[in-house]
């Protein structure tokens, strides 16, 4: 293992045994930051390896925040077999619709559009089926611990990018790389742009899925206004671009710096934190398209140059 590797190794034990000395609000903090990084990082698993933006994923998020509920309130299940359900739920119904749009040579750009669609349909379906609590929406137990929700988003959160760190390294991540650059070409040599293109799909909105069951449990509520807000999608996007789409540490850092910045405008600023806020995340993206990864490697590029010239000048 790398230098690398193994600071990575320690900070996810540093993490994990953090809870002993916080206090509730850290906690919760941290909790909102690990959700960011897990839909962030998720997001990227499909969108930063295929080049399909997708503008309505938080569907994902809805399907599995009421699969959980479902499973936990109305069948009665326990919440391991509740989360093995939201899984299956989440990952059958990002098959079929896998099926219905990447199987039919759809546009990048229509597939966004798209995508915002269906999650406004399932929307509206969703809050005229009493089953589900028509718009009023479906009342969870509490969770036992506010631990639960911490480890288990951590968790989800480390998967993620252990997930992408794997699979860009497997001989997935060649065919994903030829995808990325030309996917006409990369079909006519012989990948399975399809079957790929379909597998990180299933495998990005699962892990939406299992984060919205989560949240559901934590909130202790859901309905279709919270579970299916189109902010979910948009802020997976703005957090893997704020960061560096593509890249391994690039959603990482995107959902740690937005989630933490979030929190300190709107404490210190609550009535313009919003504005300040977006105003930020436009000044970054207009002048560092590449997102955060991009701009540090620029900023250690300045610095070789500005070492190697004073070793030049001694």
């Amino acid at each position: 293992m790398s230098r690398k590797h193994w600071a990575s190794l320690a900070l996810v034990v540093v993490l994990a045994i953090l809870p002993i000395g916080i206090s509730s609000y850290h906690m919760s903090l941290l909790v909102s930051v690990y959700l960011a990084v897990a839909l962030a990082g998720s997001w990227n698993l499909f969108a930063g390896t295929t080049g399909y933006v997708s503008l309505g994923h938080g569907l994902f998020f809805g399907i599995g925040a009421y699969s959980f509920a479902v499973s936990l309130v109305t069948l009665g299940y326990g919440p391991v077999a509740s989360f093995a359900l939201t899984a299956l739920c989440t990952a059958v119904c990002a098959t079929v619709l896998g099926f219905v749009l990447l199987t039919t040579r759809i546009r990048v750009a229509y597939f966004a559009i798209v995508m915002l669609g269906f999650n406004e349909i399932i929307k509206t379906v969703v809050a005229n089926t009493k089953s589900l609590g028509s718009s009023y929406g479906l009342t969870l137990p509490p969770v036992p611990s506010n631990l639960i929700a911490y480890y288990f988003l951590l968790g989800l959160a480390v998967l993620v990018v252990l997930l992408f760190f794997l699979i860009q390294r497997s001989k997935w991540g060649y065919g994903l790389k030829a995808i990325l650059s030309d996917e006409v070409a990369a079909e006519v040599t012989g990948v399975n742009t399809v079957a790929l293109k379909m597998a990180m799909f299933v495998i990005s909105g699962t892990l939406v899925g299992l984060a919205g069951g989560m949240i559901a449990w934590h909130w202790s509520y859901i309905d279709p206004y919270m579970a299916f807000d189109l902010a979910v999608s948009f802020e997976m996007v703005v957090m893997a671009v704020f960061g560096g789409i593509g890249s391994l540490w690039g959603p990482v850092m995107g959902a740690v710096a937005m989630s933490l910045l979030k929190e300190f405008l709107n404490t210190a600023v609550p009535q313009l934190h919003s504005i300040i806020f977006g105003g930020l995340v436009i000044i970054l993206i207009l002048w560092c398209p590449g997102g955060i990864v991009e701009l540090v490697v620029n900023l250690r590029r300045r610095l070789k140059k500005a070492d190697a010239t004073d070793r030049t000048t001694r």
